[in-house]
C-alpha cells in the first residue's frame, strides 16, 4: 500500500501502542506534579512524609495478603498470593521514587503483576530515604534485607526487582554482593532503573521533551541528596558507571518516552549479555499502569525470573 505523501515520515513511521497506552500516557502528562519550582521538591518529599508507604488498593487487596513486618531490622510489607499454593522462591522487591519517596499505591501493581503469574512471596523494605539519610545507610539497609530472605531460602531462590530508583539500587547491591565475595541472587529485574544520578546522558534532553512524568532537573537535585558528600558519578551511587560484568542474570525494561531509557540503553551497551526490552512509546515503569503493553512486560519478566529462578 502506498503512503500518503502528506503523512511525515515520522509519523509513518510510529509504532503503534495500545488506546490505554496514550491514555494513560496523556492522562500522566495532565496530572503529573509541577516539579520545576523553587523549593519543588522539599515540598513533595514533606507531603510524602505525611502520607507514609501505602498499601495496596482494595483491589489488589484481593489477590494479595499483605502483612506488615520486620525484615532485618526494617519496617517491611510481606506479600504473597490471597489463595493457592506458593514456590520456594522469594523477590525482594526495592520501591522506586527518586530516593526521597516511599512506596506509593500505584507500585503495589507491578508486586501484584509478577505474583499473579509467579506464585512466590515478594518482600518489600522500606528502606532508609534522603535527604534523612543517604546511599550509605540505604544500600547497608537492603543487603541486610537480602541476607535475611536468603537466609530462608538460599540466595539461588531470591530475585530482586527494582523499578526506578529500585532498579538503581538493585544493580547496587549486586554490584556490592559481587564485590564482597557473597553469594548472588539468582536474577535481577529492572522496571525503568535510574542507573546515573548525574542525569548526563547525551540524550537525555530530547528524552525529557517526550517524558510526561520525569524532569531532568527533578533527578539531578534529588540524586544529591541520596548522594550525600559523594559526586553524583561515582559508582557507588550510579552503578552504571560501576563494573557491570559479572552480575547474575538480568532483564531490563525501558521506554522511549522515558527521560531513564537512555540509563538501560547505555547499560545494555556496557553488558550484551542483559536482556533489554526496550518498548516504544512506553513512558516510566509502565507496567504498574493497566495496558496491554504493561501486562506483556509482566509475563516477559515472569518468564524471565521462571527460567532462571524457578527449578
Amino acid at each position: 500500500m502506498a503512503h500518503d505523501p502528506g503523512v511525515p515520515a515520522e509519523r509513518r513511521r510510529r509504532p503503534k501502542i495500545s488506546l490505554q497506552g496514550r491514555i494513560i500516557a496523556h492522562l500522566a502528562r495532565l496530572m503529573a506534579p509541577d516539579r520545576s519550582g523553587p523549593g519543588a521538591l522539599e515540598a513533595a518529599i514533606a507531603e510524602d512524609r505525611r502520607q507514609g508507604p501505602a498499601m495496596p488498593s482494595r483491589k489488589v487487596l484481593r489477590r494479595l495478603k499483605v502483612d506488615e513486618v520486620q525484615c532485618a531490622g526494617l519496617r517491611a510489607f510481606r506479600a504473597r498470593p490471597a489463595s493457592g499454593s506458593v514456590l520456594p522462591l522469594r523477590l525482594l522487591y526495592l520501591h522506586g521514587g527518586a530516593y526521597v519517596m516511599d512506596l506509593k499505591a500505584i507500585q503495589w501493581n507491578l508486586v501484584d503483576g509478577l505474583v499473579q503469574r509467579i506464585p512466590a512471596e515478594v518482600m518489600a523494605p522500606v528502606y532508609p530515604l534522603a535527604p534523612e539519610s543517604g546511599w550509605e545507610d540505604g544500600l547497608a539497609a537492603v543487603e541486610r534485607a537480602f541476607d535475611d530472605v536468603a537466609a530462608e531460602v538460599g540466595p539461588a531462590r531470591v530475585v530482586v526487582v527494582g523499578d526506578s530508583a529500585g532498579g538503581g539500587l538493585a544493580l547496587s547491591l549486586a554490584q556490592r554482593l559481587r564485590d564482597g565475595g557473597k553469594a548472588p541472587p539468582a536474577a535481577l529485574a529492572l522496571f525503568s532503573p535510574w542507573l546515573d544520578l548525574s542525569v548526563t546522558g547525551e540524550d537525555q534532553p530530547a528524552l525529557e521533551r517526550r517524558d510526561p512524568v520525569l524532569t531532568i532537573d527533578f533527578l539531578r537535585a534529588a540524586g544529591r541528596m541520596w548522594a550525600k558528600d559523594l559526586p553524583t558519578t561515582d559508582p557507588r551511587v550510579s552503578p552504571l558507571f560501576g563494573d557491570v560484568t559479572g552480575l547474575p542474570p538480568t532483564i531490563v525494561f525501558s521506554g522511549t518516552r522515558d527521560v531513564l531509557d537512555s540509563d538501560a540503553l547505555r547499560l545494555a551497551a556496557a553488558d550484551p549479555q542483559i536482556v533489554h526490552h526496550h518498548c516504544p512509546e512506553m513512558m516510566h515503569v509502565w507496567p504498574c499502569a493497566p495496558m496491554p503493553e504493561g501486562r506483556r512486560a509482566l509475563d516477559e519478566a515472569a518468564a524471565f525470573i521462571r527460567r532462571h529462578a524457578v527449578a
